[in-house]
């Protein structure tokens, strides 16, 4: 009978714990790769933090504080942009009305003018429609809200109750001619001025959407300046030329349109040539039609 070997089943136990360990050492760098590849493929370069980025402000969701880092970059960024001009509207233009294209003759169908018999004298030569044309000999800074004016379908209406029910698109306003010589320029009287004001907001407030021109005085001739031929008071071109400044100002004060209408019409002495008025203060048909062109080729 053969004798048995007892070293053998010994080194059998050996390969077996070797190949566990094998095993287990094998599972444990397995387990590190997998982990590492997990690790690298969940990575995103956007989580890295991006320079100057604007800081997100907690308080105002949405909106981002931009850090001094960045200001500079902003800026530069602001500035490299192309200008893009803004709309020319009250407040923004510069007054006078500077020249434009000139609008069709169907603008005066859309606008309203405002004034004394200067301002009838539009309707008078056929220029503008009559019922366009709100105005009497008579009309100034402190009746215009109170004196009636004749109109061809409304008959006698007051200014602001017309205004309402026409709507125009734009008002032309040329008052303070019946006053002018009155007016305190040494003292600074802002009686006239503060009237044109509350006129101004009057309007504003019947017609939000409608745009305002103040017309400026127009200049005077001679006859009117002369104390002996003047009629119904002498009225000089200085004192008009005062009186505009103050319309101006009132212009920019309220962001209305002025438009200088004086100058375009004075003469090389600075005054309305004899030529062109019969009594020193009214238009001859001729002068009318420069007028319009005037207001149709300076417009906002």
């Amino acid at each position: 009978m053969a004798e048995a070997r007892p070293g053998k089943p010994r080194k059998r136990k050996q390969l077996r714990n070797t190949f566990r360990l094998s095993v287990i050492l094998l599972f444990f760098i397995l387990s590190i790769l997998i982990s590492f590849i997990i690790y690298a493929l969940k990575f995103d370069i956007s989580s890295k933090p991006i320079e100057n980025m604007p800081v997100p402000d907690n308080k105002n969701p949405g909106m981002s504080i931009i850090t001094d880092e960045n200001k500079n970059k902003v800026s530069e960024e602001a500035s490299s942009e192309p200008d893009v001009q803004s709309p020319v509207v009250p407040g923004d233009a510069v007054n006078p009305v500077a020249q434009s294209e000139r609008k069709d003759d169907s603008y005066l169908e859309k606008s309203v003018f405002v004034g004394d018999s200067i301002t009838s004298g539009l309707s008078g030569y056929k220029f503008v429609s009559p019922e366009n044309v709100l105005a009497s000999i008579g009309l100034r800074l402190d009746n215009v809200a109170t004196e009636q004016v004749e109109t061809p379908l409304r008959g006698k209406t007051l200014v602001l109750d017309a205004l309402e029910q026409i709507k125009p698109e734009n008002v032309y306003i040329m008052l303070g001619m019946n006053g002018v010589a009155w007016y305190d320029v040494q003292n600074g009287n802002k009686k006239m001025i503060d009237e044109y004001s509350a006129f101004i907001d009057s309007i504003r407030e019947k017609l939000p959407e409608t745009d305002i021109y103040i017309i400026s005085l127009t200049p005077v001739g001679t006859k009117k300046e002369q104390i002996e031929t003047a009629e119904k008071g002498r009225v000089l071109n200085t004192e008009i030329d005062v009186f505009n400044e103050k319309l101006l100002a009132l212009a920019n004060e309220k962001s209305v349109y002025y438009v200088d209408v004086n100058t375009a019409l004075k003469d090389s002495n600075g005054k309305l040539s004899d030529e062109d008025t019969t009594d020193g203060m009214h238009f001859v048909k001729d002068v009318y039609g420069e007028f319009i062109e005037y207001i149709l080729t300076h417009t906002a």
